[in-house]
C-alpha cells in the first residue's frame, strides 16, 4: 500500500510540475500589421488603428502629438510640422511578442517588427514580450515655391517697368 501511495504521490508531483510548462506556451508574434487613415494636411487625425489580426494583438492606446510641441493638442494637420502617432500594442491571451534582445550597445529591443500602413515603424517607446510601444512619424513640409519660367519673369519685368513709368508721369503731373 505504501508503494502505491508513493507512486501516486510521485505522479501528482510530476503532473503539478508539468502544468506550468504547458501553461506558459504562448504563440510568438514576429510581425504586427496595423492600418490607419493616412494623415493629410487640413484633415482631422484618425484615432482608430485597425489590427490586421485582432485575434492575436490589439492596440491598447494611441494619441497624436505635434513634434517639438508635444503638449499642444492636434486638431488638424498643418503644413510645416512633423507629427507622431504614439501607440501601444498588446498581445491577446495565448500570444506573446518575440523575445526582447539587446543590440551591440546593450539597448533592449524586441525582434517583433511593427508595420503601420505597410511602413515599418522605426521609433520605439517601449519593448516587452507583453507590450510594444511605437511611434509613427509623418512630416508635412512647407511646399517649395514653384519656379517661375523665363517668359513669366520677362512679362513681370515689362509690367513693372510700365507701372513705374505710369507712376512717374502721375507724380509729374500731380494726378492722384
Amino acid at each position: 500500500m505504501k508503494k502505491i501511495l508513493s507512486f501516486m504521490f510521485c505522479l501528482i508531483i510530476l503532473a503539478i510540475t508539468a502544468i506550468p510548462a504547458f501553461a506558459d506556451e504562448a504563440t510568438v508574434i514576429n510581425e504586427v500589421h496595423l492600418s490607419i487613415t493616412e494623415p493629410a494636411v487640413g484633415e482631422v487625425p484618425d484615432k482608430n488603428i485597425v489590427p490586421a489580426e485582432p485575434e492575436k494583438y490589439t492596440v491598447e492606446f494611441l494619441y497624436w502629438i505635434k513634434r517639438m510641441y508635444p503638449d499642444e493638442k492636434v486638431d488638424t494637420f498643418e503644413t510645416g510640422y512633423e507629427y507622431a502617432l504614439v501607440f501601444n500594442v498588446k498581445p491577446v491571451d495565448g500570444y506573446k511578442f518575440a523575445a526582447t534582445e539587446k543590440d551591440k550597445n546593450g539597448t533592449a529591443f524586441s525582434a517583433t517588427v511593427v508595420y503601420l500602413n505597410d511602413q515599418q515603424t522605426d521609433y520605439c517607446t517601449y519593448e516587452h514580450e507583453n507590450k510594444l510601444g511605437r511611434a509613427y512619424v509623418v512630416s508635412f513640409d512647407e511646399e517649395p515655391e514653384k519656379p517661375v519660367s523665363f517668359f513669366r519673369r520677362a512679362i513681370n519685368a515689362i509690367k513693372n517697368f510700365f507701372l513705374k513709368v505710369a507712376a512717374f508721369f502721375k507724380n509729374l503731373f500731380g494726378i492722384k
